[in-house]
């Protein structure tokens, strides 16, 4: 009975141990910071266009006024008009199509939130402002994007570590905050050093796992 009594308590321990090693691994993301995080990346994909990034009312590259209004600093924008556009758009002058026919609820209430964040935030605040959905000091995340980055960046381009490649080196750099280590992630780069746009490969917490980890390295020696 002893015996048995050991062998159950050694396989809990080895259980938990599973489990502590999970958790370890994907640790949950903040919901809230999920949800804006979220939210940001799609707002980045259907509504920049119209809205400019960051919610400016800028076309792109600040060239003149986009076709839809600023939303940045609309402090007069309460979350349910927010919605109710968001779900039923807008006709007449600068019409907005209604995406209720297209995005599921959670996605409607992910741009919501980043919307009502943006309104909420004085104009010219929004941007450089890493919207992770997670710590980025977080050793688990920092250690997920290390294995990614070992698989789909490293052999090519940036090196073991990031040191080494036909890139320049990650470790000790200082200049790649946070926000522009995704954009750069998500939509590629053209010019003199080529990159491909990794946003449609990987999800968003994925994304960031990359930029925790490129944050990891610029904070080691080179």
């Amino acid at each position: 009975m002893n015996r048995i009594n050991g062998i159950r308590s050694a396989l809990g321990a080895v259980w938990m141990l599973g489990v502590g090693v999970a958790l370890a691994v994907a640790p949950p993301a903040d919901e809230g910071k999920a949800r804006l995080s979220a939210g940001k990346s799609r707002f980045d994909k259907l509504c920049v266009s119209c809205h400019g990034a960051e919610g400016s009312g800028l076309a792109p590259g600040g060239s003149g006024a986009s076709y839809g209004p600023r939303l940045a600093g609309r402090v007069e924008l309460d979350e349910a008009r927010i919605h109710d556009r968001i779900v039923h758009g807008k006709h007449g002058d600068k019409a907005m199509p209604p995406w209720g026919t297209v995005l599921e609820e959670t996605e409607i209430g992910q741009l919501t939130t980043y919307v009502k964040w943006l309104a909420a935030t004085p104009a010219g605040q929004q941007a450089h402002v890493p919207l992770a959905p997670f710590d980025l000091n977080d050793p688990a995340r920092i250690d997920a994007g290390k294995r990614r980055f070992a698989k789909t960046c490293a052999g090519y381009c940036h090196g073991y570590e990031g040191v080494g490649g036909r890139a320049p080196d990650f470790k000790g750099r200082t200049d790649l905050p946070a926000d522009l280590a995704y954009e750069t992630i998500a939509k590629g780069r053209q010019g003199a050093d080529v990159m491909p746009p990794w946003g449609h490969a990987f999800s968003n917490e994925q994304l960031w796992e990359l930029v925790a980890y490129l944050q990891y390295l610029g904070k080691q020696q080179p």
